[in-house]
């Protein structure tokens, strides 16, 4: 089946560290925005896919996922619980075509959510390994995080892109 990533799950580390998945391609999903609004587990705000206007895209990452896989993510996410489960038209931006993917829709999103610095590296790690935009990147990085109380999380989930350092930081399109 092919997912659409749109945020921390664009990384290909933090993927593997839940799932194995094939990357197919870099996509468009046109008329919908970004936002951090959806309610983590931790209390810290996630991404989320919102229908918006024409001139809006969400840039992200389509990966296979064998369906036993699937489930796995499913819980990872918190399928029926913090999201449900769509499927979408999202466009290559290589220009081949256009693809029917599976993504995750937030369920309960809060005014004034930001996420923690490490879920905002895990997207911009994503966003930077596989080329998106220069000006999304841009508007990732202007996203407002703050820092996880749980120290020891936060050392675990940087950990997964301590050699990625140097590369997202130097990102600057």
């Amino acid at each position: 089946m092919l997912c659409f990533a749109y945020g921390s799950n664009m990384s290909t580390k933090r993927l593997a560290a839940r799932i194995p998945a094939r990357f197919v391609t870099t996509a468009l999903l046109p008329s919908y925005r970004l936002a951090f609004h959806q309610r983590g587990g931790d209390g810290s705000g996630k991404c989320d896919i919102v229908p918006a206007s024409e001139q809006s895209a969400v840039y992200g990452v389509i990966w296979e996922v064998a369906s036993h896989h699937k489930l796995t993510l499913d819980r990872y996410e918190g399928l029926n619980v913090a999201y449900d489960e769509t499927w979408l038209t999202v466009t290559d931006l290589t220009g081949e075509g256009q693809f029917e993917v599976q993504a995750y829709v937030g369920k309960t999103s809060a005014i004034g959510m930001r996420p923690y610095s490490w879920y905002k590296h895990h997207v911009l790690a994503g966003a930077c390994e596989h080329g998106l935009p220069a000006a999304y990147i841009r508007a990732l990085e202007r996203i407002e995080a703050h820092q996880d109380p749980d120290n020891e999380r936060h050392a675990l989930e940087m950990a997964l892109h301590e050699l990625d350092e140097p590369l997202i930081r130097g990102h600057h399109g």
